[in-house]
């Protein structure tokens, strides 16, 4: 059922995989939240974790960085020294990185590559809202 975990790299976790392979899982039966979270929580820890190199460095910005739970399972499960730079250097990052992208889908550029993604095209993400105004 999750044959994602067996595709080659690269490959991307999108909306529309959680909705068709772990939404119908999770419909089945009666989990409470708690739960449901503390398992995902667990489940991201151990996939991370795979993927490091025995006593390297890694840096981990973005929102997960502010996890605290999250970032303790990680450090459990591996040799690893974890950094997390302080909250300006990963909110700067996050802002830089959104809106390198906004401006790439303003430009009408590609800002997904499929190199990165796997999918099987680049293409141009985002979606560009004009306000109403009223006069």
């Amino acid at each position: 059922l999750l044959n994602y975990y067996n595709e080659p790299y690269p490959k991307s976790l999108g909306i529309e995989w959680i909705q068709s392979c772990i939404f119908p899982i999770l419909s089945k039966f009666k989990i409470p939240i708690a739960d449901q979270l503390r398992t995902f929580c667990e489940h991201i820890a151990i996939q991370i974790s795979k993927h490091l190199s025995p006593n390297s460095q890694v840096l981990i910005t973005g929102g997960g960085a502010y996890n605290k739970f999250l970032i303790e399972r990680i450090k459990e499960l591996n040799s690893c020294q974890i950094i997390i730079p302080d909250k300006q250097l990963i909110d700067f990052k996050e802002a830089l990185i959104f809106g390198f992208l906004g401006v790439l889908r303003w430009r009408k550029e590609i800002n997904i590559l499929s190199s990165v993604t796997g999918a099987s095209n680049d293409t141009i993400s985002g979606c560009i809202y004009h306000p109403i105004l009223n006069s």
